[in-house]
């Protein structure tokens, strides 16, 4: 059946068509659609019945524009069968929550008894609502509701789940209703655990609601407390993860914040997390779920989708599993530039270890919205030469044009911008592109920027991340590739700093032994190993070797400076590629390759990385990478700031298990990002993996591709 659209439909019937989609897409018995159809008639037969609308007053927020509905997506083991899940809002809208608290009861009681039951049970209203809701005086004023329904729907059972609102009131009120609920329900084990992680985590966490399972038997089933947070820092979910003993799902955790990262700013903004404390029917079980509003920093639907893709396939997870959710419910193109749809996104995990992901998403009205600001290959194309060496070219001539009185600049740390790190990286990314893609600005910017370079050394012998920043191995390794790359003199002193930095094993340390602030500083990692080997020119067997027992199972490097590991991948693979050791045979490099092929990218940085990653493998599938570099150029010439770098805490010797690492920087200038594409998309060139005429040297390639 065709979903209407908004200028054909009131929200009932768009909704209900999208329920339609979702319980066909989960494959749900005719009888259980129907029971659920049924359920979700009676729910929202007031709160629906209206015409579609950019806002929608009367009734609380669920969503932002206040429409009173919102579809739950949950991914997790696939063994698990799909599920139809919402959250909605019963009663007229403008009629006052103490009206209509009475009607919501009445339509949840009509629910348990299209599911089964015999009415709202006993022990919900005496055990759980007479402990929650307010006496008729101490009605709060500016309650807009007092009870929300959940549903859930998976082959023959549908499960319900009534939200009690819990905004009223101290927090410490509010904790010792909490605690009530769970007294009276017999959860004494749980009850002792909320007492003793109270004390640890109570601070900037807000008790705003309460959720009790209705179990298909009638009987309670998990008792959910969601806190809202304040403006908080990363360590507040590390508090609450620790006082849990949830320590094993802290790298999970850490990828939901890397998916949707939050840059320049330590703290997020208020309400960014809803917490969810799950104290199961087992007592004393604990468990808890974090969903992340991402719109408060985020402002494109397209970009959120992406990093829920993300999220998934690092947690073994199913990445496509929201595009079959967004073409159940008929969604229209997602956009760069507004968030319409995706509302919050979730990670949770259960007494068993696994893992899931919730999307929470407004329902989406199936009008097509433009992609701005973007240059587009026109469907079905297949890139050719041509259009990755113009892309090249004009990706060259906004580099030239960005920079500054002979360098470039990018990031905003508490230390200052980049400045030599900036210049010597970008002179390394230009270093492989043939002379005849420059023009004569871009040949002078080069000369300017390599005589900026070698003035910039500091008194020390190497360079920093800028003047006031002691040398580090790094910047050190970059300029020395960037000198040496262009027939310039490397000087002996940047050497030495590079050979104090490396450790026994061959890895190398961002900075040498016993320097200020030291600590993980000072340890080996694989983000600057690679490159400071190279800059060294000496013990590459042995840098290659450390590298391989450094991967992860995965078949990729952990970043310690960087969000991707696309990134130390990279460039261990670079230095790997240039040996010839039985490190680099055979099957070694397979879970690499195979890590490879899996990946979801997001961002032209990371494409970019993914892109020169399959080229070092000789993986020949580059269409999917190329052509998302193409259409994600802007007008300019640049490409979309994304290259995201964390200011690791040099206490953290492992960001990926730690979910306070540091705060994450955005090359807000864009420069990091373009220079990085720039280089994949040479690197493509030069590989002839595009049909270039054969056996033709690079100038005659590049007249080749100018005539095409």
């Amino acid at each position: 059946m065709p979903l209407p659209t908004a200028s054909t439909t009131r929200l009932e019937q768009l909704v209900g068509g999208q329920l339609q989609g979702l319980s066909a897409a989960a494959r749900l018995p005719h009888a259980t659609a129907d029971r659920l159809r049924a359920v979700f008639t009676v729910l929202t037969r007031e709160s629906l019945d209206r015409p579609c609308a950019d806002g929608y007053p009367g009734l609380s927020a669920i969503n932002a524009n206040g429409l009173p509905f919102q579809w739950s997506a949950c991914f997790g083991a696939r063994k698990a069968p799909p599920t139809v899940r919402f959250l909605c809002e019963s009663g007229t809208p403008g009629t006052a929550a103490r009206e209509r608290l009475a009607l919501s009861l009445d339509r949840l009681g009509q629910a348990c008894r299209l599911v089964g039951l015999s009415g709202v049970p006993r022990w919900y209203t005496d055990q759980v609502l007479a402990r929650l809701l307010p006496c008729d005086e101490d009605w709060p004023a500016h309650w807009r509701s007092a009870l929300w329904t959940g549903v859930g729907a998976a082959d023959q059972t549908i499960a319900l789940k009534p939200y009690v609102n819990l905004c009223r009131g101290a927090p410490l009120e509010r904790w010792r209703r909490v605690g009530w609920v769970l007294k009276s329900l017999g959860r004494d084990r749980a009850l002792e655990r909320l007492c003793d992680l109270s004390s640890q985590v109570s601070r900037d966490s807000w008790p705003v609601g309460l959720a009790v399972d209705i179990t298909p038997t009638g009987e309670p089933g998990r008792v959910k407390t969601y806190f809202r947070s304040g403006p908080v820092t990363a360590a507040w979910l590390q508090r609450w993860y620790t006082a849990v003993g949830a320590h094993a799902h802290f790298p999970a955790l850490r990828e939901l914040l890397d998916v949707f990262p939050h840059p320049d700013r330590a703290t997020y903004p208020g309400d960014s997390f809803v917490l969810t404390l799950e104290a199961h029917p087992t007592d004393g079980v604990l468990t808890l779920k974090t969903d992340l509003a991402a719109t408060r920093w985020m402002t494109g639907d397209a970009a959120i989708a992406r990093g829920a893709a993300r999220l998934l396939s690092r947690l073994g997870l199913d990445p496509g599993g929201l595009d079959g959710t967004l073409a159940a419910l008929g969604a229209p193109p997602l956009t760069e530039d507004r968030s319409d749809v995706l509302r919050f996104v979730g990670f949770g995990y259960e007494p068993d270890g696994s893992h899931h992901v919730n999307v929470y998403l407004e329902p989406p009205v199936p009008e097509p919205a433009p992609w701005p600001h973007r240059r587009h290959t026109p469907v079905g194309h297949r890139p050719a030469p041509a259009d990755v060496a113009a892309a090249v070219k004009r990706g060259l001539r906004w580099l030239t044009g960005a920079q500054q009185d002979g360098h470039w600049i990018d990031y905003t740390l508490p230390v200052g911008t980049a400045d030599a790190w900036v210049t010597a990286y970008v002179l390394t990314q230009l270093s492989g592109i043939p002379a005849a893609y420059r023009d004569e600005p871009g040949h002078a910017a080069a000369d300017a920027a390599l005589a900026w370079l070698r003035a910039a050394r500091t008194p020390d012998g190497g360079w920093g991340y800028n003047r006031t920043c002691d040398d580090d191995a790094d910047s050190t390794g970059l300029a020395v590739q960037a000198l040496r790359s262009h027939g310039l003199p490397v000087p002996p002193d940047a050497l030495d700093l590079l050979r104090r930095c490396r450790h026994t094993g061959g890895g190398i340390a961002t900075y040498p032994p016993y320097s200020t602030p030291g600590a993980a500083w000072s340890t080996p990692i694989g983000d600057v190993t690679p490159t400071a080997v190279d800059a060294i020119g000496e013990g590459q067997p042995q840098a290659a070797a450390w590298l391989l027992g450094q991967r992860s199972e995965n078949g990729l490097w952990r970043p310690y400076w960087w969000l991707t590991p696309l990134y130390p991948t990279a460039s261990a693979l670079d230095l790997l590629a240039g040996l010839s050791n039985p490190y680099t045979r055979g099957q070694t490099l397979d879970p690499t390759r195979e890590a490879m092929r899996r990946y979801v990218p997001d961002g032209a940085f990371e494409t970019a990385l993914l892109l020169r990653c399959r080229l070092a493998l000789r993986i020949k599938d580059t269409h999917e990478p190329l052509k998302r570099l193409l259409d994600r150029q802007n007008h300019d010439g640049s490409w979309p700031a994304s290259a995201y770098l964390r200011l690791t805490t040099p206490t953290v010797y492992e960001p990926w298990n730690t979910v306070d690492a540091g705060t994450v920087y955005l090359d807000q200038q864009r420069i990091l990002t373009t220079a990085t594409v720039i280089k994949a998309l040479a690197a493509l060139l030069l590989t002839r993996r595009l049909p270039w005429p054969p056996a033709q040297d690079d100038q005659a390639r590049i007249t080749a591709c100018q005539n095409i």
